[in-house]
Order: structure tokens, then C-alpha cells, then sequence
């Protein structure tokens, strides 16, 4: 696991990281990339570092689900890991919130680093 200790230089930041992290519950890996992508100029260095720490965890997270549901390996097994996956996510995005608000350290496991 990465670890991340940010310092926001404004509430725009701020702002937008929350978006990241709420959004990344529903939308996988888009709301990273549309920060990185789009919102660079408005982030500081460390948050954008976190957004990409959080990209390559949430990409990571939706290759692998969409993995488990090819039908060669079966459904069943499919709805199990993807079930799991999707709660391990919710719970590395809800650790991050608490991180957030308490103003420590973000935890974000990243095995591959796509970007």
C-alpha cells in the first residue's frame, strides 16, 4: 500500500479530491481520470499524486471484475469475486474519507501503476 499525506492548498481541492473518492464508489476508475485529465492546473502536486494513486487502484479493481465475469470462468463465481471486490473497494474509498477527515495519511493499494 501506498501512502499519501496531503496537503490541500485550497477548498476547490479539496472539493474535487472528495469527488474523486465519492464518485470512484460508482464510477470506477472515470472520476481519477477526469481529474488527472482535466483538473490538473487546480490540483496541488499531492493531491494529484493520490488521484493517480486512486486511478490505478480503480482501473485495477474494474479489470479484474470484468475478468471474473467472463463467462468461461462462470457467473456464479463471477457475482462471488466481483460482490467482494466491489465491497473491498467501498471500504478502501470509506477508509480514505475517514483519513480525510481526520487529516492523516490516505492508504491507497496499488500493485500496478498504469499511469
Amino acid at each position: 500500500m501506498k501512502r499519501y499525506k496531503v496537503e490541500f492548498k485550497n477548498d476547490n481541492d479539496k472539493l474535487i479530491f472528495i469527488l474523486v473518492l465519492l464518485g470512484s464508489l460508482f464510477a470506477f476508475c472515470l472520476p481519477a481520470f477526469i481529474a488527472i485529465m482535466f483538473c490538473k492546473k487546480y490540483l496541488s502536486e499531492g493531491t494529484y499524486d493520490v488521484c493517480k494513486g486512486l486511478f490505478n487502484f480503480e482501473l485495477l479493481i474494474l479489470l479484474i471484475t470484468i475478468a471474473f465475469t467472463v463467462p468461461v470462468i462462470g457467473w456464479i463465481l463471477g457475482w462471488i469475486f466481483g460482490t467482494a471486490i466491489v465491497i473491498f473497494n467501498i471500504v478502501i474509498v470509506v477508509v480514505n474519507i475517514v483519513a480525510l477527515a481526520q487529516k492523516t495519511e490516505f492508504m491507497v493499494p496499488v500493485l500496478f501503476e498504469f499511469l
